[in-house]
């Protein structure tokens, strides 16, 4: 079959288009490529012996929107415990699509009435270190322009956090407001293991010899041998050894 000129022209450009599409690293790529040179440097190794990975998760994904604008999306494990936020878009075709109300037309009634929006509130006054309990914070409905950074918009998860300011009675939780709290404590026992269920798995009773949250990688002690050991922390009281 003979192809004509045009036909050509074109499929040299899609072959052109497809080699240069392969070579270009996507935004995951890039960020995973400068995260391996950063901790290469921290800790004086090469970069192609870090690994970048998502813990794995033996439970099932739990996903949910927790800030108003809607533009991340948090990933959430129990088994283990962990949590991610991932920034997202929504796209038909080539051209996004709104996520927030269209603006109403300036004297219409829409215009003059306030636009509200659910987000979460401290329920009683709250100071810095405390745990956040079920009952701690409540939702609350609020004007839409009154909220200018990441608020939570639902109470799930946070149960537990650690609050890092005081915060009075109504006021809104902000995501810069919270973190993980401290689940292993500098001399306390915990309970590390090593290995995987799938093949054997081991686990010892080892001293820790610094604070510790979930994801967080800390040093252990072997109270028998003396010997100290690098775990990642993994719940209450215990952790992943490296």
């Amino acid at each position: 079959m003979k192809m004509t000129p045009n036909f050509t022209q074109k499929a040299a450009v899609l072959l052109l288009l497809t080699a240069v599409s392969a070579q270009a690293a996507t935004p995951l790529e890039q960020m995973n490529a400068a995260l391996t040179e950063w901790v290469g440097a921290q800790n004086g190794v090469p970069a192609a012996s870090v690994t970048v990975a998502v813990q794995p998760c033996a439970s099932s994904y739990v996903f949910d929107y927790p800030f108003v604008n809607r533009e991340n999306v948090r990933v959430r494990c129990s088994k283990p415990n962990w949590q991610l936020f991932m920034k997202v878009g929504l796209v038909s075709g080539s051209a996004p699509v709104a996520l927030a109300p269209a603006a109403p037309v300036p004297g219409s009634k829409a215009a003059q009435a306030p636009e509200f929006r659910q987000v979460v509130v401290a329920a009683t006054n709250l100071q810095a270190g405390q745990l956040l309990q079920r009952d701690s914070l409540k939702l609350d409905r609020m004007e839409a322009d009154k909220i200018n950074k990441a608020y939570y918009v639902e109470t799930q998860g946070l149960e537990g956090q650690e609050l890092l300011r005081a915060v009075r009675a109504g006021e809104p939780i902000r995501i810069s407001d919270l973190r993980q709290a401290t689940l292993v404590k500098r001399g306390e026992l915990v309970l590390m293991t090593v290995g995987s269920p799938a093949t054997f798995e081991i686990s010892v009773k080892a001293e820790a010899m610094q604070d510790g949250r979930v994801g967080e990688q800390i040093k252990l002690r072997n109270t028998e041998s003396g010997r100290t050991l690098s775990a990642v922390v993994t719940g209450k009281g215990t952790a992943k050894g490296l």
